[in-house]
């Protein structure tokens, strides 16, 4: 049904039993989820947070602390989405994530290209941000 499109949720790992003559003996090895794909998912759900922050900010604005929290807010989202979607695409690229049996290359690309999605968006809304709060202390700092 639905699991075969959640490719962090369903990539549960495996173990790998190695044999190597070199080092001399076998070992098994336990493959789980990459770490790319973990900070993806802390990606959205950092920005989930950022949006309810965004909201309550709204209320708050008497308070300039807060202006400078929701700058940073923005920063941290900006630049995690850059690195989480890179790292993803890095993972995709090259390493052998997709040739395994348990997941999908089309699901790993889409999640590449969400990333550098919602990357573009958050460049997007945060440059307007940035400024008029700039252009706000500007004005407040000089009257």
């Amino acid at each position: 049904m639905l699991t075969h499109l959640l490719p962090i949720n369903t990539f549960r790992g495996h173990d790998d039993h190695v044999n190597d003559p070199i080092f001399g003996g076998d070992a098994t090895l336990h493959v789980g989820v990459p770490a790319a794909w973990g900070f993806l998912m802390f990606c959205a759900a950092w920005t989930i947070l950022v949006v309810v922050f965004h909201f309550v900010e709204s209320g708050l604005e008497s308070r300039p602390i807060i202006g400078y929290v929701g700058i940073v807010a923005e920063a941290v989202t900006v630049l995690a989405w850059l690195a989480g979607f890179i790292a993803v695409a890095v993972n995709v690229l090259t390493t052998d994530a997709c040739s395994s049996g348990l997941n999908s290359c089309a699901e790993l690309k889409a999640a590449t290209a969400f990333g550098a999605f919602e990357w573009l968006l958050f460049m997007v809304t945060a440059t307007p941000a940035v400024l008029s709060f700039f252009n706000n202390q500007k004005r407040v700092t000089s009257s």
